[in-house]
């Protein structure tokens, strides 16, 4: 980081490690968020953003539920503040990238929004379809930040495809299915046993078979999606990042599956439905970055990197892949 002037310029290293840590802290937070649902600790701080009347910290009497649900607000402090930091980073970029500068203000406003919906789930007592809606955000915010850093490692530009256009929309396609399969995950979770606290009970109502058995039938598309798509990488021309995480996602989508039926079978232990969460943000964080592969860029100048005197500007053109 050099100064210049009034305000100090950052170059893209310094901006791809605040990226990076962005999609750590969102995949974490997913992860923690879990926890305190399955320790049946969503209403450990009873009321928000106070963690009861007239304290922001957990009353003794809240127990071990109320830390965990106190811990998980303190994790998403810290990645607000990460957030936060990205637009600014962005702006203080020596070599300026509208592209950047556009996804670290969306990830920003997701994040606001991510707080909001969270105090509304408190206030309606964990409702499933906050829940649900809780989740199914934060994979929009994964997105954002995943696309975030890639982009960071990039100079500004055009994404000219790297592949054949049919397997630039199987790429898609993955991505659509994978983000139904997520969708059809968060109602069976909101119709299955964990609801996210000792004593609310709000479920969807569904049949738990049925909804079960949705999910495994989007699994099972997903699934033979990412084997086509693994054949389709090796017979045509496509990027070696492209055969990693098309690789990378099958392993993924076996090892979901498998834990998947395990816990339905074995009566939805908090564990192996943890370890599914975990799973699922994995396997989404993948996908995307299978589809990001279809096109590429030139690398970032030596000069963005560093942060030196040299200018380079070019304008932004959205992802075509």
């Amino acid at each position: 980081m050099a100064g210049s002037g009034r305000l100090p310029v950052i170059g893209l290293r310094a901006f791809r490690r605040l990226s990076l840590a962005s999609v750590i802290l969102l995949a974490a937070i997913v992860v923690t968020g879990g926890a305190v649902r399955l320790t049946g600790s969503g209403l450990g701080c009873p009321t928000w953003p106070q963690c009861g009347d007239g304290s922001f910290t957990p009353h003794a009497a809240y127990s071990l539920n109320g830390a965990i649900e106190f811990g998980n607000r303190l994790i998403s402090i810290v990645v607000g503040l990460v957030v936060l930091a990205l637009p600014i980073a962005a702006r203080l970029l020596r070599e300026k990238r509208r592209d950047l500068l556009l996804l670290s203000l969306g990830l920003w406003l997701g994040f606001l929004g991510q707080a909001v919906l969270g105090g509304i789930t408190v206030l309606v007592k964990l409702h499933p379809a906050t829940v649900a809606a809780h989740f199914l955000l934060s994979m929009v915010l994964l997105f954002n930040a995943v696309a975030l850093h890639r982009r960071a490692r990039q100079a500004a530009g055009p994404t000219p495809l790297a592949v054949r256009a049919e397997l630039a929309w199987l790429a898609r396609v993955l991505v659509v299915v994978a983000a139904g399969v997520l969708a059809l995950g968060t109602v069976v979770t909101g119709t299955g046993p964990h609801s996210g606290d000792s004593e609310e009970t709000k479920r969807f109502g569904f049949d738990i078979v049925n909804v079960a058995q949705l999910h495994a039938d989007g699994a099972m598309v997903l699934t033979g999606l990412t084997l086509a798509m693994v054949f389709a990488v090796r017979l045509t021309p496509a990027p070696a990042e492209a055969r990693r995480s098309a690789n990378a996602l099958l392993l993924t989508v076996v090892a979901q599956a498998a834990i998947g039926f395990t816990q339905y079978f074995s009566g939805v232990p908090a564990l192996l439905v943890g370890l599914h969460m975990a799973g699922a943000t994995i396997m989404w964080i993948v996908t995307i970055q299978l589809w990001l592969a279809m096109g590429e860029r030139a690398p970032a100048t030596e000069a963005a990197w560093a942060g030196s005197p040299s200018r380079v500007q070019a304008p932004a053109t959205p992802v075509t892949a």
